[in-house]
């Protein structure tokens, strides 16, 4: 590049720069206006639901994210993580949203011969391992079967877990029995 050329090119690349900051840009943050593609929207349902962030959840479903968002073809569905998480929220939201209570997926990562599982199903094992274990083994037993998740240990320690998992279970049983 000569040395005529190298001003112009600093100052057509100093244009838009100088002109980010005065319209407030902020990077990961969706545009008033602008609708983010189903890819995003199911990516960050996903992300919402397993992270049992409730508000985001809400969101994105009143913005058009697909209720029966997976993890992958074949993998668990939001409404599977939102059950697994205890979530009565979310669950409701996603039923009336549209999500198949009757979806059978495996989770992900999981190979080999993995079991395929319906939402009611999860939630009745929590219900169900809320009942025989005490209180302050639920991590441990948690860990023991490989299900460490921060989300999951958080929703299962706390006092109004087996009610939490009643009301899902409850829901779901409705659900699927009309379909």
């Amino acid at each position: 590049m000569n040395t005529v050329m190298k001003p112009k090119f600093l100052l057509l690349l100093a244009i838009p720069l100088c002109l980010i900051p005065l319209a407030a840009w902020k990077p990961n943050v969706p545009i008033p206006g602008l609708k983010p593609n189903a890819e995003t929207m199911r990516s960050s349902l996903m992300t919402a639901v397993k992270t049992d962030n409730t508000e985001e959840a809400k969101r994105l479903i009143k913005l058009g994210a697909d209720a029966n968002s997976r993890t992958s073809a074949n993998g668990w569905s939001a409404l599977h993580y939102a059950v697994r998480n205890g979530n009565v929220e979310v669950v409701q939201l996603l039923l009336e949203a549209g999500a198949d209570p009757n979806y059978s997926g495996t989770m992900e990562g999981q190979t080999g011969k993995v079991l395929s599982v319906r939402p009611l199903q999860i939630g009745q094992a929590a219900a169900d391992l809320l009942t025989q274990v005490p209180p302050d083994s639920i991590e441990g037993t948690l860990r023991q079967g490989g299900l460490d998740d921060p989300a999951l240990v958080k929703s299962m320690e706390d006092p109004k877990a087996a009610d939490r998992y009643q009301k899902v279970v409850e829901a779901l049983t409705l659900v699927t029995n009309e379909s």
